[in-house]
């Protein structure tokens, strides 16, 4: 189990805890970051709660003149003390979906109080955390010549919070069951939900660049739609007309934004065009704002390994419950905001803090979709203090905002439990059959989260530690969930003295707890990559790939020497490989077209197809010069032939010895190309070093199996880089 971790830190907001896909947490500590990222593969079971993680931290409030120019003293109506005057502490952070950062990773969002949204990922061999785009410079005006921004321009440029919107995974193409799927339709396209100064909300579609130059350059923003909120409604208990209320509503902002999921991809008539919506929450001041955004893909014939395949066009407008919210009106949203629901529940939920507690807002799918009729087409349920659940001899706090939410589902069994944390360390849980039923309406009940008996603990320690008498207290900062497993951030004070702390005493605690109704997993399982049920052994692993490669030469009229030499290693692949005699009949048509096109003499490959031999023998000299030479591999070293009689290494004529990379099978050359899988060490060409080495394109096929899969065939872990690189 995961034992707790004692961080030097001080959190700076709440939900200032992250758990990212790939199972690293963030943690935001005013001017810092603290990102702790699992060791796996040599840890003991009772390994202490630090020990067991890799600890980095990053500063991420300095920037350069070319990052993003100094601001200038504003007039009183643009005048932002957080923009300006403020040192730039952490108010928000936010792991992206996987599938954007190179190697399938996720990206970290980190939105400071100067208002600048920034997304971060490890580079280089050492993991080192960079900078890697300003998601401002998409809400820049002229975004090709930035230049210093004032007024109304800069109200535009700032960014008030963000929300990652789930992945919109594109249907799968049919194909042959041997292919891999698009990268769309696994990982998705991302998309972000951004509010700005302005009271706009804006939709970002963020994309990394298949080849970038340089680590600033890896990705690309792009401003897909806008919608301006108006401050009309949103002061609903000031009198109308009053000094005060136009007051309010020139500083009013949109404080909090999430976007729920996407309804099933609807197919136009059009071929290629397929379309989606979502519905947008937006805290306008301390109202709920309903907003509906419609997502249309367009399939693009001429997608290059540079562009997306798919173009997105986005739409924002009112939702159709915007009209009939005013039972909202009242309520005061000062928390977050939760979408908790399954694929298949029938119902879709939102949980929005208040500041008497939170309310629970159920609707149908078709409502939620604004395509619904009727008055009564939501349900709405305060819950009171009263309701949070305590153990016997716990001290009762006084109400205060929910800190955090986080959310378990279960697919499988169709449902989804919530998990909420007040600062003052009050926890709670609620599935979600006791919100979207009518009978639940006068039972809403609350349970106790495990969690909160680990805090419990951790206060426990704090004040045995301290000899403080009982008198101690926590305080939570966020929830994060990941695999069952819950992570609480909380923070340790005294309750009848004044608290005096220099920045070398501040102390938070990571706690964690497993929430199922099975044993609790040890480090190494909860962080294992998810298998893939079709993949059993290496071998059905390398059978996708060596499939992908050949059926290029049926597809392809006109390939070139690269890609050639591509097709000729995938048919030797599956001779020299017995658990791939599946394929040789591929092989054999494949080398065959090869013998015509290119001229070379393929007649041992070709009858070795037939007759079960499991080697190929090296090419002497005069048949490396000869017409299709090209397809043979030599020692860079001392020109020797190189014998097929392995599919994992490869050893010339002279005795030279090199390892073969585990999808293309071509032989590793030249060190630093490669990156690994990150479970099982299998080596890899690295297709991004290798184009930011060659001045020409790399081959189609190339890029294209790449592409295609882009996680180890074998255990479906995901790269990591190069030791050398």
């Amino acid at each position: 189990m995961l034992n707790p971790i004692e961080l030097q830190l001080l959190p700076s907001c709440f939900e200032a805890l992250s758990w990212s896909p790939d199972g690293d947490l963030a943690v935001a500590a005013g001017e810092h970051v603290q990102i702790l990222t699992p060791k796996t593969g040599c840890l003991k079971p009772n390994t202490p709660g630090k020990d067991a993680w890799d600890i980095t931290r990053i500063r991420v409030n300095t920037f350069t003149n070319a990052e993003w120019a100094p601001i200038p003293p504003q007039n009183r109506d643009d005048f932002s003390l957080g923009a300006e005057q403020s040192t730039s502490t952490v108010i928000g952070l936010a792991w992206s979906p996987a599938g954007l950062a190179r190697f399938r990773r996720s990206v970290l969002a980190v939105l400071g109080s100067n208002l600048i949204l920034s997304l971060w990922e490890p580079i280089g061999p050492r993991a080192i955390w960079t900078r890697v785009a300003i998601v401002n410079h998409a809400l820049h005006p002229d975004p090709s010549a930035p230049s210093t921004l004032t007024g109304e321009l800069l109200r535009k440029a700032n960014i008030r919070s963000f929300h990652w919107c789930e992945p919109l995974k594109t249907p799968i193409q049919p194909e042959d069951s041997d292919q891999a799927s698009e990268p769309e339709s696994r990982w998705g396209i991302q998309l972000m939900s951004v509010t700005n100064d302005a009271n706009e909300v804006v939709l970002l579609q963020i994309k990394r660049n298949a080849n970038p130059t340089s680590s600033t350059r890896s990705y690309h923003t792009e401003k897909l739609t806008s919608y301006q909120l108006s401050g009309e409604k949103n002061t609903p208990k000031v009198c109308p007309g009053s000094i005060l209320q136009k007051t309010l509503q020139l500083k009013s902002r949109i404080l909090s934004i999430s976007t729920g999921p996407w309804a099933p991809l609807h197919a136009a008539k059009k071929n290629g065009v397929h379309s989606t919506s979502a519905m947008i929450a937006a805290v306008y001041g301390k109202q709920l704002y309903p907003l509906k955004t419609t997502i249309t893909l367009r399939r693009s014939d001429n997608g290059t390994n540079t562009t997306a395949e798919y173009q997105v066009t986005a739409d924002l407008a009112d939702h159709s419950l915007a009209n009939s919210s005013s039972r909202w009106a009242y309520c005061q949203v000062e928390g977050p905001i939760k979408w908790i629901h399954t694929n298949q529940s029938p119902k879709i939920n939102l949980v929005v803090g208040t500041s008497t507690g939170f309310l629970t807002i159920s609707m149908p799918r078709a409502v939620y979709q604004g395509t619904g009729k009727g008055k009564d087409r939501f349900e709405f349920w305060p819950t009171s203090t009263s309701s949070f659940p305590i153990e016997d001899g716990e001290p009762r706090s006084d109400w205060e905002l929910i800190a955090g939410m986080a959310t378990l589902t279960d697919e499988q069994n169709d449902s989804c439990v919530l998990h909420l944390g007040t600062s003052a360390a009050l926890g709670a849980v609620i599935g979600l059959e006791t919100t979207i039923t009518k009978e639940a309406e006068s039972d809403c009940s609350l349970g106790l989260p495990q969690w909160s008996k680990v805090i419990k603990n951790i206060r426990e320690q704090y004040d045995l530690d301290h000899d403080l008498q009982g008198y101690a207290m926590n305080r939570v900062w966020g929830l994060a969930s990941y695999r069952g497993v819950l992570a609480v951030l909380v923070t340790r004070h005294p309750t009848n003295m004044i608290q005096y702390k220099v920045a070398s005493d501040e102390r938070a605690v990571v706690g964690f707890a497993f929430e199922g109704t099975e044993e609790s997993p040890d480090l190494e399982s909860l962080f294992s990559p998810v298998p893939d049920h079709n993949e059993q052994s290496e071998g059905s692993g390398r059978k996708k790939p060596v499939t992908f490669l050949l059926s290029r030469c049926d597809k392809d009229d006109e390939i070139n020497t690269e890609d050639q030499r591509l097709i000729y290693a995938a048919a030797c692949c599956s001779i020299v490989d017995k658990r791939l005699a599946s394929t040789r009949p591929q092989a054999q048509r494949a080398l065959e077209r090869l013998a015509v096109k290119t001229g070379a003499d393929l007649s041992e490959e070709i009858s070795n197809c037939t007759n079960g031999a499991s080697t190929i023998s090296s090419k002497s000299p005069d048949q490396l010069s000869q017409a299709g030479g090209h397809l043979f591999e030599k020692c860079d070293i001392c020109e020797a032939g190189i014998p097929w009689a392995s599919t994992t290494e490869a050893q010339c004529e002279s005795g030279h010895l090199f390892v073969r990379c585990g999808l293309t099978s071509l032989a590793i050359q030249e060190p630093g190309i490669s990156k690994y899988c990150s479970t099982c060490q299998i080596e890899f060409l690295d297709e991004e070093l290798i184009a930011r080495l060659r001045d020409e394109a790399i081959s189609p096929v190339f890029m294209g199996v790449a592409r295609a899969f882009d996680t180890c065939p074998s255990c479906n872990s995901k790269f990591k880089c190069s030791n050398l690189t």
